[in-house]
């Protein structure tokens, strides 16, 4: 199966639950947790992903 974006994964949840698929074998089909199946149920949109904190430069300034 191709890779597919988070709200087209969320689309084809919801969409296979309204034609009768059961949430494990929605997990199966689209290879995903019960979380992110109940998730997609519950939510129209994924919730936006989180920012990361900056990150320290790897070089340690010293004064000679």
């Amino acid at each position: 199966m191709p890779q597919m974006s988070k709200v087209e994964l969320y689309a084809a949840n919801r969409r296979d639950h309204r034609g009768g698929m059961s949430m494990r074998e929605l997990e199966r089909k689209h290879g995903v947790t019960w979380r992110t199946v109940r998730k997609a149920l519950d939510s129209s949109w994924p919730e936006p992903r989180k920012k990361l904190p900056p990150r320290a430069t790897g070089w340690i300034r010293t004064s000679r």
